[in-house]
């Protein structure tokens, strides 16, 4: 450890997913801010850096998962921290901090509850929800010395009456039992654009962009947010201005709920339960099918044993129109 630094620096580890990064900025900000005289630096992607700006004494250095363990060692400790938090705890960063542990450092980490997650599998009607991941990582964080009392979920990020002005539209999800079929996401777009609505479409990569152009093709009041030029910080920028943010079960819906904007959520394969819910939405946003089979999975890995995912197939275009209406 760096002698003579008198000055606490918590460097915390959280390489991936997006989703999981957006999470942790709302705790470390919240922490930043209850603990002014430490620094803290998240080590994770450099994509989401403006995600931890507005916090003098917070910061995102960004990481190259594919350089090898030692460069990032030298890295880690040429930033001179001196506490360690592992809010990741993979293979990866167990390695990381099993090294710094043995170099003298104070070293916590994230304890994932696997236990209580394949109960929730097992038994899902009655399993009581599982500890949210934000407080999971604030409780990592205490374990430290640092506390985080500002963070309470009771204020429920409000949704105003539709229809509204602005709406962002997210489609895309990464694993099958998160993905609803984009034909009927496309028919959302058309008839929230119908209702005088200007749709802000939000996805990544050039597959993802193709789709998302075609939607806005001779339609004004559709727009494509990553083609702004701007990068990630153009897109925070556009989830700013809206009123609304409609997702799957996907990282768009911790971008937003980082940024305090109300969500809508379609899920399928995984349940908001399993502790990964966007951060202050209220519950009753979540836009669900009831089959005893969910949650068959936490992340939405788990390929579906019917083949089928019914639990997205069952949630109709005309299911989610009207629970427009009626929220």
């Amino acid at each position: 450890m760096q002698k003579g630094n008198k000055t606490p620096h918590v460097l915390c580890f959280r390489f991936s997913a997006l989703g999981d990064v957006a999470i942790a900025s709302v705790v470390l900000k919240a922490c930043a801010r209850d603990n002014p005289y430490v620094q803290f630096t998240l080590a994770g992607p450099g994509l989401l850096a403006p995600l931890f700006e507005g916090v003098p004494n917070l910061k995102l250095f960004p990481v190259d998962k594919k350089q090898p363990l030692v460069g990032m060692l030298r890295q880690f400790m040429h930033l001179q921290p001196t506490h360690i938090a592992d809010l990741h705890s993979v293979i990866r960063t167990f390695v990381l901090r099993t090294f710094l542990f043995f170099s003298g450092y104070p070293v916590v980490f994230l304890h994932k509850g696997r236990k209580a997650r394949k109960r929730l599998l097992k038994d899902p009607e009655k399993t009581p929800p599982l500890v949210p991941m934000y407080r999971k990582y604030a409780q990592t964080l205490a374990r430290l010395g640092f506390a985080t009392p500002s963070l309470k979920e009771t204020n429920t990020i409000p949704l105003e009456k539709g229809p509204w002005k602005k709406a962002g539209v997210a489609p895309f999800a990464r694993h099958l039992g998160k993905q609803w079929p984009l034909e009927r996401m496309h028919r959302i777009v058309e008839y929230l654009s119908g209702q005088g609505t200007i749709v802000y479409l939000f996805g990544g990569g050039s597959e993802e962009l193709l789709i998302l152009n075609e939607w806005a093709k001779n339609n004004s009041r559709i727009i494509v947010a990553g083609e702004n030029k701007k990068g990630f910080a153009g897109e925070l920028s556009a989830i700013r201005e809206l009123d609304v943010m409609i997702s799957l079960d996907s990282a768009n819906m911790h971008f937003a709920s980082a940024l305090g904007i109300p969500v809508i959520s379609i899920w399928g394969a995984t349940h908001p339960k399993a502790g990964f819910y966007g951060w202050r939405q209220d519950p009753q946003r979540a836009i669900q099918g009831s089959l005893d089979c969910r949650p068959c999975s936490i992340f939405g890995a788990k390929p579906c044993w019917k083949g089928t995912y019914e639990c997205m197939d069952k949630i109709t275009v005309e299911h989610v129109i009207s629970f427009f209406e009626r929220i």
